[in-house]
């Protein structure tokens, strides 16, 4: 079977799962098509909540070699993770107390991009991800790297063969553990007394707040808040002792974690108390956020109705922006072409819809009179380069919280 039903939480193993939201039968975000008319399988994507521990959570499991195998995401190729790759390497390496000839691994490394500025600073680094393709490219930038799904064995594996990493992180990936408790295993054996984790994931409070459902796909089986990550973590003996923000995702949070207990810090404190006042632990919170849902949906066609005579040009063909589009039923009728800059995506076609995937240069020879912002959570980078190609159109931005037009020059 390539997908399975749980029935049980992800994260504290108990029944009683409620429902909340119900996307469809969508195709696999990253599936995307080397000809409009292939045909692809679907799989149904529906949310539910775990009225014990909260976890917010998928009930479908697609086989992860359909999944993982071959992935098209590159991180190098965005300019903000760029960025925040030195960011987050200032902020790990402190609170980490990394020293001379410390071993850095990252979990899910991809191709490099964030092990490089550790790399520079002097700092031993290693990766493992399942992505061969990608894994390649990691191996040719110079960023030793294996071909793995990580869990205690491969743990157990690099130990023997790498040795102990001071600093352990994966970012944007526990969410995609279909094994989590391997997945999380993996840290507890590789992680000495004076080691330091970190795991970047998705926040459940963006999600809530500013609505964004494009973030739930197959891929993503977990949205997590520092109640529900907590359970996860201190299941295999390892205690979150601070958390930092990320920019990535619109809106992302790093806790940080290790096996010897430490003092919590005020972020983390002050992250625990907000998250109760959002109300991401209650389960009609998530009831509203499906209803809610669906009239996004509404605006979304509402707003995108008077441009049919138009020429669309969307931006961005990110794994999220699948679900948005297939749940309003957007495709080739209303969307001419899509621009991405990830040259492994030009010239295939997007899931369901069959939007063609073109180049910038492709993309703007097509005189769009609206631009369609997919990659929305990458809106001021993408924004500049309109500009430097001369758009001065109207920009339709579906998230947060609710679909926006704009002009290219102005800043929402």
């Amino acid at each position: 079977m390539s997908c399975q039903t749980t029935t049980r939480c992800r994260a504290c193993g108990k029944a009683g799962l409620k429902n909340v939201l119900n996307l469809g039968r969508q195709p696999l975000a990253n599936g995307l098509k080397r000809k409009a008319a292939e045909r692809e399988a679907r799989y149904p994507l529906t949310v539910a909540v775990c009225p014990s521990c909260r976890l917010v959570q998928l009930r479908e499991t697609v086989d992860r070699h359909v999944l993982f195998d071959r992935y098209f995401w590159v991180t190098g190729t965005s300019s903000s993770a760029r960025a925040f790759a030195e960011t987050f390497c200032d902020r790990a390496a402190k609170t980490a107390g990394l020293k001379q000839h410390d071993l850095v691994l990252e979990v899910a490394s991809n191709d490099g991009t964030f092990l490089k500025p550790f790399a520079a600073k002097g700092w031993r680094v290693h990766g493992v991800d399942p992505a061969q393709n990608v894994v390649a490219q990691a191996l040719d930038a110079g960023v030793p790297t294996w071909a793995r799904y990580w869990d205690a064995a491969v743990a157990q594996e690099f130990l023997a063969e790498v040795g102990r990493p001071k600093l352990i992180f994966a970012r944007n990936v526990v969410a995609h553990a279909q094994d989590l408790d391997g997945f999380i295993d993996g840290f507890r054996v590789a992680l000495g007394p004076d080691g330091v984790g970190a795991l970047e994931y998705h926040s459940a409070v963006s999600i809530l707040e500013g609505l964004q459902y494009d973030s739930i796909y197959h891929e993503h089986l977990c949205y997590f808040g520092v109640r529900s990550i907590s359970v996860v973590l201190e299941r295999f003996g390892l205690h979150p002792f601070h958390a930092d923000p990320s920019p990535i995702s619109g809106g992302a949070t790093v806790v940080v974690f290790s096996a010897k207990k430490r003092p919590e810090s005020k972020a983390l404190k002050a992250l625990r108390a907000k998250e109760k006042k959002t109300g991401i632990e209650e389960v009609s919170s998530w009831v509203d956020f499906g209803r809610r849902c669906y009239a996004h949906r509404d605006a979304s066609r509402a707003l995108l109705a008077p441009f049919k005579r138009e020429t669309v040009v969307g931006f961005g063909t990110s794994a999220r922006s699948s679900t948005y589009l297939n749940f309003c039923g957007f495709g080739r009728k209303q969307v001419r072409a899509a621009i991405d800059n990830n040259p492994m995506k030009q010239g295939l076609f997007s899931p369901g819809g069959a939007i063609p995937i073109v180049s910038k240069k492709e993309g703007f020879a097509l005189k769009p009179g609206l631009l369609f912002l997919f990659a929305w959570n990458f809106k001021k980078e993408i924004l500049d380069e309109c500009r430097k190609h001369g758009y001065k159109g109207r920009v339709l931005i579906p998230f947060p919280e609710r679909p926006t037009l704009t002009a290219a020059g102005v800043s929402r």
